[in-house]
This record gives C-alpha cells, sequence and structure tokens, in this order.
C-alpha cells in the first residue's frame, strides 16, 4: 500500500506547518472560551504543528485577512455551525482561497452537509465529526499527496474535483487532548455569570455528545448519540491549576448533558470545588440528584423541557420525558436554592395552535410551582439529517440550495420564517421570548399588574397593541437593576395601571 503520510526524511515537517483556527461569535456574545478551536489546536501542538486561533466578533472579520497574512499559515480552519454568521463564513473562504490559502471547515455545519460544503469551490476539505486525529492526520498529508482517501472522517475533492467523503473514524481517550490553556489569553474568556453574581467564570466541556433520542437535535447525526467523557482526576488536574492562577470563581459547564455518569459529573464539582452550573434531563432529578447538588454547589440546572404538550414530547420530538417529568423536577428544586432554567421551542413541525397555547399554560404553571425558575425560547432549527428536518421538509420547508442562504437560519430572530408551521401565530411568536421572560420575572419579584395582564394576554394569544411588554421590558431591567421603589419603576407602574384600564374599558385586553 502506497503511503502518503509526511516524507519521514523531512524532519523539520511538522515544525515548519502551521495552522489558523478561525471561529467567529455575534457581536452581542460574550466571550466564552474558543473550546473546539482550542481542543484541535492542542492536538496540532502536541503533534509538533504551530497553530494559531483567531476569534473574532462579527464586527471584527476585517481583521482577520490581515492576521493571517502575518501568521502565513499552510491551512485555513473554520469552525463553522449551522445558522447564523454562515454568510461570513462563506464570504471569509473565498477572500481567503483568492489569497491562494488552503481551506478546511469544521463542526456541526461541515458535517450535516459535507457535500453542500465541498460544492463550495472556495473551500477544500471538510471534518466530520470531531476533528482533532482527523486534522491532524490531514496536516500530516499536507503537500505530500492529493490522495486523502486514507483519512477518515475527512471530505475532500479529487483531482478531477470529484467529492469524496471517506468513511467516520472512531475516536479514542477524550484525556489524550485535554486542553493546553496556554494557546490563548485565559483572561479574555473570563465572564460574569449568573446576573453577574460571579464576575470570573470560566466555561468548559467535561463531555461531549449525548446518548438520547431528541429528533430535532444535530447531535443525532454529529455524535451519532455517543457521549465520551474526561475522566474525573484528569479534568481536575487540568483545571485546578487555571482555577487558582486567574481566581477563578465559578465554572459553566458546556456540556450537552453534564450528568450522563452522575458519579463522575459530582466527582468533578467536589474536586474542582467552586459554584457550577451545568446541564441535565429531568428524569435525572430526584430527591439525592437535588442533595448532591445542593452539596457541590450547584447554582443552576438547565433542562430541555421542550414543550407543554405530551404528544409533542412523545410523537414529534421523542423526549422520552413527560410533562409530569418536568413538574416533578422543578417542584423538587423548589426551595433548594438552585435556580432551574428550562429550554422552549416554538415552531416544532406539527405543532397545532392549542399545542402552542398549551405550553404557554404549561410555563404559567410552572412559574406558580417554583419561582426560581427561568426559560430560554428559541424557535426551531431544521438541522440535516435529523428526524424533524425530515418532518419539516414534508410540510414545505425548502433546504437552502446555497451555503451561505443558511445563514438565515437563527433561532433568537423574530423575522424568522418556518414554513413547516401550517397555523398563523407569526405575532404570538414574536412576542414569546419577551413574554416568557416577564412571567419570570413577575413570579420571581411578585408583581402582580405584570402577573394579571401577561396571564390574559397568554389566554387569549394576544400579543397585538405590544407598548405594555416594551414598558414590561423596561420595567424588568429596572427592577433587576433599580429595584421596584426606584421612581421610573413607580412611573412605568402607574402608566400600566392605566393601560389595563384603557384595555379593559375597550375590550381588548
Amino acid at each position: 500500500m502506497t503511503d502518503y503520510r509526511v516524507n519521514k526524511q523531512n524532519t523539520n515537517f511538522m515544525e515548519n506547518k502551521r495552522v489558523a483556527l478561525i471561529a467567529l461569535r455575534s457581536n452581542d456574545t460574550k466571550g466564552i472560551s474558543p473550546l473546539g478551536p482550542l481542543y484541535l489546536a492542542t492536538a496540532l501542538k502536541k503533534s509538533g504543528f504551530v497553530p494559531k486561533i483567531i476569534y473574532k466578533k462579527e464586527s471584527e472579520i476585517d481583521q482577520i485577512e490581515s492576521e493571517i497574512a502575518d501568521f502565513k499559515p499552510d491551512l485555513v480552519g473554520m469552525s463553522v455551525f449551522t445558522g447564523y454568521l454562515n454568510k461570513q463564513y462563506v464570504e471569509l473562504s473565498r477572500q481567503l482561497k483568492d489569497k491562494g490559502y488552503l481551506i478546511v471547515w469544521g463542526n456541526a455545519h461541515p458535517s450535516l452537509l459535507p457535500k453542500q460544503v465541498l460544492a463550495e469551490p472556495a473551500i477544500d476539505f471538510a471534518v466530520i465529526g470531531e476533528g482533532e486525529e482527523t486534522l491532524v492526520e490531514l496536516m500530516k498529508n499536507l503537500g505530500d499527496n492529493q490522495n486523502y482517501k486514507h483519512i477518515a472522517s475527512l471530505g475532500f475533492k479529487d483531482e478531477n474535483g470529484k467529492i469524496i467523503i471517506n468513511p467516520r473514524r472512531n475516536f479514542g481517550d477524550m484525556d489524550d487532548y485535554l486542553i493546553d490553556w496556554s494557546l490563548i489569553n485565559i483572561e479574555d474568556y473570563i465572564i460574569p455569570y449568573f446576573s453577574n453574581k460571579y464576575s470570573r467564570t470560566l466555561a468548559v466541556v467535561s463531555s461531549r455528545g449525548c446518548p438520547f433520542n431528541c429528533q430535532f437535535c444535530y447531535n443525532l447525526v454529529f455524535n451519532n448519540r455517543r457521549w465520551r467523557a474526561h475522566s474525573a482526576e484528569k479534568l481536575i488536574a487540568n483545571l485546578k491549576p487555571i482555577i487558582e492562577k486567574h481566581q477563578i470563581q465559578a465554572i459553566r459547564f458546556l456540556d450537552d448533558n453534564f450528568f450522563v455518569d452522575k458519579a463522575r459529573a459530582f466527582a468533578i464539582a467536589r474536586g474542582l470545588g467552586l459554584p457550577y452550573f451545568a446541564d441535565s434531563r429531568v428524569e435525572f432529578v430526584d430527591e439525592k440528584f437535588v442533595a448532591d447538588l445542593k452539596a457541590t454547589k450547584c447554582r443552576e440546572i438547565m433542562f430541555g423541557f421542550e414543550s407543554g404538550s405530551d404528544r409533542i414530547l412523545k410523537e414529534v420530538v421523542q423526549k422520552g420525558t413527560t410533562t409530569r417529568d418536568i413538574i416533578r423536577a422543578v417542584t423538587l428544586l423548589k426551595g433548594s436554592g438552585i435556580m432551574a432554567s428550562g429550554s422552549i421551542v416554538f415552531g416544532l413541525p406539527g405543532e397545532t395552535k392549542d399545542e402552542y397555547k398549551e405550553t404557554m399554560d404549561f410555563i404559567i404553571k410552572l412559574l406558580e410551582i417554583n419561582q426560581n425558575l427561568a426559560f430560554t425560547c428559541g424557535w426551531f432549527l431544521p438541522y440535516p439529517g435529523t428526524g424533524l428536518y425530515e418532518t419539516a421538509k414534508i410540510k414545505g420547508f425548502a433546504p437552502p440550495q446555497k451555503l451561505e442562504d443558511w445563514d438565515g437560519f437563527d433561532r433568537w430572530r423574530n423575522d424568522y420564517k418556518m414554513a413547516w408551521v401550517d397555523w398563523d401565530y407569526e405575532q404570538a411568536v414574536k412576542y414569546s421570548r419577551q413574554v416568557v421572560h416577564l412571567l419570570a420575572l413577575a413570579h420571581k419579584r411578585n408583581i402582580p399588574i405584570l402577573k394579571m395582564i401577561l396571564k390574559k394576554r397568554v389566554a387569549r394569544l394576544n400579543f397585538s397593541w405590544p407598548l405594555d411588554i416594551y414598558l414590561f421590558s423596561k420595567l424588568r431591567n429596572i427592577y433587576f437593576f433599580g429595584g421596584q421603589r426606584n421612581f421610573l419603576a413607580r412611573f412605568i407602574q402607574r402608566i400600566l395601571i392605566y393601560i389595563v384600564k384603557l384595555k379593559q374599558n375597550n375590550n381588548i385586553l
């Protein structure tokens, strides 16, 4: 068999090879560590290559080309998730390709749509799934031969322009790639968290993937429902010096599901000894679980509630949980001092108007059980390869034919179009996120007027004439930063009372 790997006689080959790893974030995103590029850079450095992480806000994209020119990389990698910023990644790839650089895309989007990615002339390679071993092998072959067929999990174009997608690889031990934190300036990525209570919070991951079957989740394709993790001992040893040197006050675990192995998760939390925030599933919650959370300083636990409809949870999402499980978890966490946060997905394919209303009513019910509850609400995104992607296509979704057109898929945009929704609730959905956040505030701060108006709006699905919602949003900020006795807060409350009376007199509330 022909060996296409690096010529062993060139002893300086790897030392001379440079890789730029680019990741973009929105202008309003907090500076969470670029963990994906960090893992890749660690693997590259360990193998003798010279990596450079370029992590920029959308407004800083113009700076990238000059940084690339100064660094002179042999390969430029881009970490691309499906949706927002896809257009910017495509444009940047074209600019750099025109300068003669080789371009490789990695992360979720090229893993979900490798052929569409490689159909773009500016992109030479696509890494499918986890990238550490694939990228290292690609670098070892770079410049020796254009035949990359032996590199598992790599997509490329042969000498005739034909797109080749190699079989997926089996990955080894995550502990082989514990992050080399010297590759970034950690101080740039220490963030305030939990309403700024912990001003020096560090985001990390301790595991990858999720073994569950939620039909909207990209993990179905990206990780094939495989879950892998760092050992507690190795991760603690990796993070302890960073915590001490940089006076870290809290840890935000960004794992898809931190508690798949509860014993490992709690061992990590105990070993680090800091307040922490992590994701779990509602059926994991019992009395012992809550006690262990408290004992290990958990301050917030995040769940995927997804919907308040049992039919949606069972038949559409295939979540494996019920509304009863959610109620039980929220009830058990009440009074624990641990905030519970739930993710809600609006616009799921097959969701009816009545089921949307059911979800809004369910949110109110949960808040009446436990006031220490928060929500994140976003729109369904049709990730290619997932079950609900196919359902959305049946219901009218036309997948973008151009790579850059995926840029419009953003679960936080109010003008996001959902062709698969067969009933008109655009206006209601537009204000759903604001209404849910304000409902949480009304219950947490016990603001009767806010509860009353929002409950009536939800009861009628009436989100027209949103002046009061705008004022509520201002009031929400005042309550958080000025307190309810603040003069402006009292003034806005009086305006709201007037609005209530006006609407009641005109029967429009």
